[in-house]
């Protein structure tokens, strides 16, 4: 992770009026948050340049915010494209750009066979913040964990998520928790293996 360079510690130790030089306590801070920095992947100010000819530079995982209307106008588009689509299945993924799980999953997303499941099937993200956001979604759907899959079946886009019928739910902690060891290739199976009743 890169942090913007307003939150890095210092290049140089401060400087003191009168041209002394700083104490030894000041350049033991000064090495320590200057370590401090490296270890959180601060960067020099001009990496600008070395950025934009880098191509493998990986981008933050950003979710989008959405109030609660936005949330239900986009559960509502993403019914409508469901039940248009060949099985009649959406999975609303929710997820935080805080959470390392998700942000490894989000990877996982870009790679094959995964992005291709992923590409024919309907899907939302609902970022959850920490845990404050859409609270009654997440206490009605039972959700305590992210990042976590919910697939439905819905049948009725006037309807609420939380009537929608829902066929599966997995939380996928694929960095920390007992998920670790699915690959894309795993959770693209298991996508494919639902069907609607």
């Amino acid at each position: 992770m890169t942090l913007p360079y307003r939150f890095c510690a210092a290049k140089r130790p401060p400087e003191i009026p009168g041209g002394r030089r700083p104490s030894a306590r000041r350049f033991v801070v000064f090495l320590l948050t200057s370590a401090f920095a490296f270890s959180l992947g601060c960067v020099e100010q001009n990496t600008e340049a070395t950025t934009a000819t880098s191509t493998s530079v990986r981008q933050p995982y950003a979710v989008p915010l959405r109030s609660n209307a936005e949330l239900a106008n986009e559960l509502q588009n993403l019914c409508t494209k469901a039940e248009a689509s060949e099985r009649g299945l959406a999975l609303v993924e929710f997820s935080a750009s805080w959470c390392s799980d998700c942000q490894k999953l989000h990877g996982m997303k870009q790679t094959s066979p995964l992005s291709e499941t992923l590409d024919a099937l309907p899907h939302l993200t609902v970022n959850v913040g920490r845990f404050d956001q859409h609270r009654s979604l997440l206490d009605a759907l039972q959700i305590e964990k992210i990042a976590h899959w919910s697939i439905f079946a819905p049948t009725n886009c006037t309807e609420p998520i939380t009537r929608w019928t829902r066929l599966s739910r997995r939380t996928l902690e694929v960095s920390s928790g007992a998920a670790r060891n699915l690959s894309p290739a795993d959770l693209a199976a298991w996508l494919a293996s639902l069907r609607k009743s």
